[in-house]
């Protein structure tokens, strides 16, 4: 009291806060729960959004790699062998970089899945059964069964939620799987055998392999000699159907053979006997080939390319539903069968993928792991590579989901501002009716001496007084909503007004405490509301005490 008694601004604006001598004045209530509810209601929105965004990103980011380490010749992806590349030590020196989690091997495609009763499209992806690492983030999101591969060997899979509904499966049923990575090929073949043999279309061509002796200088000893004009006019018209890709196999493999031959006679070298009569059966073959037999042999290779398999469901996980991550886990063997990239027998994979402790602060790491890939090993005469490593962020694939995401928060935090400018236009509109009603009191004020600044203050600390109030009963009341926002949202959807439906995302109502939002919106709530309170004042400060006086 000895403070307001000193202050004079303040303990009028205490005063004129509550007119009545009660603990609260119905006004000034009013004012407080304005300013509380929205501070409320902007914490808890943005609380919400900003822990379903992070609840979204962690979920995303458990089955999404940090970075793909891959190994392009110009537009094409080549594959990484255990022989030539050896993925597994790089794997391991990159397993070995601080801040490094996890490397595992890459390989994913799409594929025709179907159950008993329906079919679907679905991406695969693959999992090493020993690599606790890659499986811990999968964890959470994991509905029914596990993710026990055992060796990997077995035919077994993890399916999404969404598939598993999609063609009514549950654990311990088959699923079969037909990839469609080859559909490419397939086309090619289907397209190919619709043509007749191209070698034995090209007259010249089958006229020039047959003839290729006639008219040849003989070297001795059954030797001949060709012409290289003779020889490159041979090759070009082989290269031509050779860069065509409209060969069955049996005629590019000829034509092959017969580009290496005539390579090593270019400079003269003569024809040996053995080398003649070689040429000259191959010649002969490639004339008798048959095309029902030819035909048969490319649709054979359809049954190589496809590659059907039936898989056990050991296990259905709940990915979010609008970052939705592969339909279907495999374990690494099974996915590299499936793929192709076991055929040879050198333990092929698409690519290395990698996750790090902090996936928003990786620029170091990254420069790591490229100063860590082994130069490639078909250096050009030029000093350039036609290979080429390439790494990719998270963030290439994911930028604009989560510029879409940050724009979504801006507009969100502006349209919830408005909140808290339409309760401090209330807060400005009460002000001026309280001011209009002290006009008198105001107008001695100013007769006794009170100068204009002194009566600003005194409507400036009704608003300091109304802002901070309410400000942090809006920060109380947000963390209370928080705390509780799960039964509230229980109670919202009993009666069908629930604002944040989580069943599709197979997750509860996430909320982030921090304190930089909290604070934030309090602070700036508490400006607006002095603000709001400080306009009339200036309006009031500036009037004339005698005519105040003089009216009614």
């Amino acid at each position: 009291m000895k403070f307001l008694r000193r202050n004079l601004s303040l303990m009028l604006a205490t005063r004129y806060l509550n007119p009545l001598r009660t603990f609260f004045s119905i006004i000034t209530l009013i004012c407080l729960l304005g300013v509380a509810l929205g501070v409320m209601v902007l914490i808890v929105v943005l609380s919400v959004m900003e822990g379903l965004q992070e609840e979204m990103e962690s979920r995303t980011l458990a089955f999404t790699p940090h970075f793909e380490i891959c190994l392009y010749s110009g537009p094409q992806r080549i594959a990484l062998s255990a022989g030539e590349t050896n993925w597994n030590e790089l794997l391991q020196k990159i397993q070995d970089i601080p801040g490094v989690t996890c490397a595992y091997p890459q390989i994913e495609g799409d594929a025709f899945v179907s159950g008993d009763s329906s079919r679907s499209m679905a991406r695969f992806s693959a999992l090493q059964p020993e690599n606790s690492s890659q499986l811990e983030p999968l964890l959470p999101m994991l509905r029914q069964g596990s993710f026990d591969f055992g060796a990997g060997l077995d035919q077994e899979c993890v399916i999404s939620l969404r598939l598993a509904q999609t063609l009514d499966l549950n654990t311990g049923d088959k699923l079969h799987l037909i990839p469609i990575g080859s559909q490419d090929e397939i086309a090619a073949v289907y397209s190919l055998i619709q043509h007749p043999l191209q070698t034995h279309e090209d007259k010249e061509l089958m006229r020039g392999l047959t003839s290729l002796f006639e008219g040849s200088a003989p070297a001795g000893e059954g030797r001949s000699k060709v012409s290289p004009e003779k020889l490159t006019t041979l090759v070009d018209r082989m290269n031509r159907l050779l860069i065509e890709n409209k060969l069955r196999s049996s005629e590019k493999k000829a034509l092959q053979e017969f580009c290496d031959d005539a390579a090593d006679h270019m400079a003269e070298q003569p024809f040996s006997a053995p080398e003649k009569a070689r040429w000259l059966a191959r010649a002969d073959e490639l004339a008798s080939l048959d095309r029902d037999r030819e035909d048969g042999k490319a649709v054979k290779e359809i049954n190589r390319m496809v590659m059907p398999m039936d898989l056990t469901v050991v296990g259905i996980y709940q990915p979010p539903e609008n970052m939705p991550g592969p339909g279907i886990y495999l374990p690494l063997p099974i996915a590299q069968e499936i793929s192709g990239y076991n055929q040879s027998g050198d333990d092929e994979v698409m690519g290395i993928c990698v996750r790090v402790e902090n996936p928003h602060e990786c620029d170091e790491t990254m420069q790591r792991i490229m100063n860590l890939l082994p130069q490639p090993q078909n250096e050009q005469a030029t000093g350039d590579f036609d290979h080429e490593w390439l790494v990719l962020p998270w963030t290439k694939n994911f930028e604009q989901w989560y510029k879409l995401i940050a724009n979504e928060r801006i507009m969100m935090s502006f349209v919830l501002s408005i909140i808290s400018l339409i309760a401090s236009f209330c807060i400005m509109a009460v002000m001026f009716t309280v001011s209009l009603q002290r006009r008198r009191e105001i107008a001695v004020l100013q007769a006794l001496g009170a100068t204009p600044s002194k009566i600003m203050a005194i409507f400036t600390w009704q608003g300091v007084i109304i802002g901070f109030a309410g400000a942090l009963l809006g920060v109380l009341l947000a963390l209370l909503v928080l705390h509780f926002r799960l039964e509230i949202q229980a109670a919202l959807a009993a009666v069908n007004l629930d604002p944040f439906p989580m069943e599709a995302h197979g997750i509860t109502l996430p909320a982030a405490y921090t304190p930089s939002t909290f604070f934030w919106q309090a602070f700036r709530a508490f400006i607006m509301v002095i603000v709001a309170a400080t306009i009339p004042a200036l309006f009031i400060s500036r009037q004339d005490p005698a005519k105040a006086l003089r009216s009614n």
